[in-house]
């Protein structure tokens, strides 16, 4: 009985995840900025200097980023809905409610999720380069277990596919590296369920999809793509695209990134 306990406790301890780690800087209008699958808050370092010039920047760690213990688990899968409830609660603690928040790939359904949990907390959703939508679990696999055996060739071909330039794909390999290999493909598998269950129309803020490469010119197939990745329903929903910039836009295109998302700001509430 004494040996079952411990493992209880272990097991039930192995599930929890500490509040995100942040780092604050700046003064005024919130802006929460969420990174995306293997990054950290320097993600948005330049970012993040630039809007705190007149807003106050919440740049936030993700489970198993920045030296954090890795995310609560649901069924071996990052448990989005709990870090959600998470990032909405330090949203608050803050005093940053209404808040603007940014979420870049897997950030992004991190951050629709967050705004869900506390909808009155939220003043706009900025996506960039993201999706709303469940990610083919056979596209997701091979990575998952060539983790396990070289997880860093596995993570250079994952993201050799969207970065721009062997440079850059080296600088987001390294630092997903730091990253706990178990919490990887936690974050993994959870990007094969729909991480805000088809609540779409409950999104009622503006929310704005910042888009790497040129714009779909045929309608239907833009609109077939965007209904992949979980843009259906939305109430007030629009994209921007940067033809010259991959995945990472806030890298690729600084300048028209931050005028992007001033512009957006600048449109909320009318």
């Amino acid at each position: 009985m004494p040996y079952r306990a411990l493992l209880l406790c272990l097991s039930f301890l192995c599930l929890q995840a500490g509040p995100p780690q942040f780092q604050k800087v700046g003064k005024g209008p919130g802006v929460l900025l969420i990174h995306g699958f293997g990054g950290n808050k320097e993600v948005w370092a330049g970012m993040a200097a630039e809007l705190a010039q007149d807003h106050t920047v919440l740049s936030v760690d993700l489970p198993g980023s920045g030296g954090t213990p890795g995310p609560a688990l649901v069924a071996g899968r990052a448990d989005f809905g709990a870090l959600a409830k998470d990032l909405a609660a330090l949203v608050r603690k803050e005093g940053l409610a209404p808040c603007l928040v940014v979420g870049h790939s897997m950030g992004g359904p991190i951050a629709a999720r967050t705004v869900l949990e506390d909808p009155a907390a939220f003043r706009g959703l900025i996506l960039v380069d993201s999706f709303l939508s469940a990610l083919p679990a056979a596209y997701m696999e091979p990575t998952i277990t060539g983790l396990e055996s070289n997880a860093t060739v596995t993570l250079s071909v994952f993201m050799g596919h969207v970065s721009n330039g062997p440079e850059q794909n080296q600088r987001v390999v390294t630092e997903a590296l730091r990253i706990p290999t178990a919490a990887l493909q936690a974050y993994l598998r959870a990007l094969t369920l729909d991480s805000i269950g088809g609540r779409q129309g409950e999104l009622r803020l503006p929310v704005l999809q910042l888009a790497a490469g040129r714009r779909e010119t045929d309608p239907a197939r833009e609109a077939t793509t965007l209904a992949q990745f979980g843009f259906k329903g939305l109430p007030a929903f629009r994209v921007i695209h940067f033809p010259g910039a991959k995945h990472w836009i806030m890298w690729d295109a600084p300048e028209a990134f931050l005028v992007a998302v001033r512009a957006f700001e600048a449109g909320l509430g009318r």
